[in-house]
């Protein structure tokens, strides 16, 4: 998910740089190790689309009308099972998504010290079978500058 309008930070946020890369890029890396069927949404127009064109090879198109709208038009666009990342969890490692992997409902969506940090599995639009698993781990998610700054400075301390 790339196209919100970062409004508590910047409409570009998925590119800022987090450890000196772009956070939907290690994002990206991280899905690839997941599958080889890779999306990226965003709005038509964002300010960051004709970057994301050049980038990324698979790129689709949500209304813009809210993450949990663009979410549901993204996942019954691509089909599934679909894995849901965020462009702003700059540390995503496998191990955080794996405990979804093995939920049974049609969405489970993963918590972080009991809050929604973006990642959901999507086994089908059955609104009403839900399930949010909780991460052992504390997903750091960049929504301000304040986060920016504390991801970056975990890069040295994780050197």
């Amino acid at each position: 998910m790339a196209g919100g309008k970062g409004s508590r930070l910047s409409p570009r946020k998925p590119l800022l740089e987090v450890c000196s890369i772009p956070m939907i890029a290690r994002v990206y890396n991280v899905a690839e190790k997941i599958s080889t069927d890779i999306y990226i949404a965003t709005i038509k127009n964002h300010v960051i689309e004709k970057e994301l064109i050049l980038r990324f090879p698979n790129i689709i198109y949500t209304s813009g009308k809210g993450y949990e709208n663009d979410v549901l038009e993204a996942v019954t666009t691509i089909g599934f099972p679909v894995l849901v990342l965020p462009s702003d969890i700059p540390f995503l490692k496998i191990d955080y998504v794996k405990p979804l992997f093995t939920c049974k409902s049609s969405i489970c969506t993963l918590l972080s010290r009991g809050k929604f940090v973006g990642i959901s599995l999507w086994n089908s639009d059955n609104l009403n079978d839900f399930s949010s698993i909780e991460s052992n781990v504390d997903i750091i998610n960049v929504n301000t500058k304040e986060d920016l700054s504390i991801a970056n400075k975990l890069c040295y301390e994780n050197i």
